[in-house]
C-alpha cells in the first residue's frame, strides 16, 4: 500500500519525465529547422555560384573551346572539310595588330563568312607582357563576352578603332569596351548580358591561356598568320614601306589555296 510520501515521489517523477520529453522535442525540433535553413542557404549558394558565373566573377571557358584553343567566330559558316585553315594571332593592343585588321581584316573576315576557309583567332596578351599591365587580357576577353551575343565582327572591328595611341599598363579606359559595345549595335538585354561579362572578366584566365599555348607553339609577335600551319611573311604582300599597299587579292589567294608561296613563308 502506497503511502502519501510514494506519491508525491511518483507525481515528481512523472512531472520530470515529462519535461524531459517535451524538452527533448523542442530540441529535436530546433535541430531540425538548423538543418533545414543550412540545406536552404546552400542551395541558394549553389544556385547563385553555379547557375552564373559572371555574377560570381568566376573564370570560364567560351561553349565549346578547350583552355589554350582558339576561338572560331565563324564556324556557324559551315565551311567544308577540307577548307583551309587560318589561324590569326592578335592583341587589341598592338598598332601594328590594328593596321593588319585595317588592310587584311575584311578579306579575312568576308573568306570566313562564306566558309571559304576556317578561321581560328588567338587572342593574345603582347602588349601586356611589355607593360605589365593586363589591359588586352581584358579587352580580349570582352571580345569573347561579344562573340557570345553573335556581334564577334562589329565587336572586333569597334575595339580595334579605339586602341590607345600610347602602350602602357592602363591600356583601354574601361568605358571604350561599352562605347565599342554600342557602336557594335549591342543594346538592351545583349548589352546588359555583355557588360556583366565584361565586367566581370569573366574570359581573362581564357585569353591567357591562349597566349601562354601560341608563345609555347614558336608565335613570339603580333599580328601572325598561319594557312594550313605554315605562317606567312605577310609582309611580303606590301611594297615594304606601307600597309596601305597590301595585296588583299594576292592575300585572298593564298587562304583560299590553303599553300604558302615558298619565298613568302616566314623564316623563323
Amino acid at each position: 500500500m502506497s503511502t502519501p510520501q510514494d506519491r508525491k515521489a511518483k507525481a515528481r517523477a512523472a512531472d520530470t519525465s515529462s519535461g524531459r520529453g517535451a524538452n527533448a522535442i523542442i530540441i529535436g525540433g530546433l535541430a531540425i529547422v538548423v538543418i533545414m535553413v543550412l540545406v536552404l542557404v546552400f542551395t541558394i549558394w549553389r544556385a547563385t555560384s553555379d547557375g552564373s558565373d559572371s555574377a560570381k566573377g568566376e573564370q570560364k571557358l567560351p561553349t565549346s573551346v578547350e583552355s589554350g584553343q582558339p576561338l572560331q567566330p565563324y564556324k556557324d559558316a559551315e565551311p567544308a572539310d577540307d577548307a583551309p585553315v587560318v589561324d590569326v594571332y592578335e592583341d587589341f593592343r598592338c598598332p601594328i595588330c590594328k593596321a593588319y585588321e585595317g588592310a587584311a581584316g575584311q578579306t579575312i573576315t568576308k573568306l570566313a563568312e562564306q566558309g571559304k576557309i576556317k578561321l581560328r583567332v588567338h587572342l593574345m596578351t603582347v602588349i601586356d607582357a611589355n607593360t605589365g599591365g593586363h589591359s588586352s587580357a581584358v579587352a580580349g576577353s570582352s571580345a569573347v563576352c561579344a562573340l557570345e551575343q553573335d556581334k564577334w565582327t562589329e565587336y572586333h572591328r569597334a575595339l580595334f578603332e579605339l586602341q590607345p595611341s600610347e602602350e602602357n599598363a592602363e591600356g583601354f579606359p574601361e568605358s571604350d569596351y561599352t562605347k565599342a559595345a554600342k557602336e557594335a549595335g549591342l543594346s538592351g538585354k545583349g548589352l546588359e548580358k555583355w557588360q556583366q561579362c565584361t565586367d566581370n572578366q569573366t574570359y581573362v584566365d581564357y585569353v591567357k591561356s591562349v597566349d601562354e599555348a601560341a608563345t609555347k607553339s614558336g608565335i613570339n609577335g603580333t599580328p601572325a598568320t598561319k594557312v594550313n600551319g605554315t605562317q606567312l611573311d605577310w609582309t611580303k604582300l606590301t611594297d615594304g614601306q606601307s600597309l596601305e599597299s597590301f595585296d588583299t587579292e594576292k592575300f585572298a589567294k593564298i587562304l583560299t589555296n590553303g599553300k604558302v608561296p615558298k619565298d613568302m613563308v616566314l623564316q623563323q
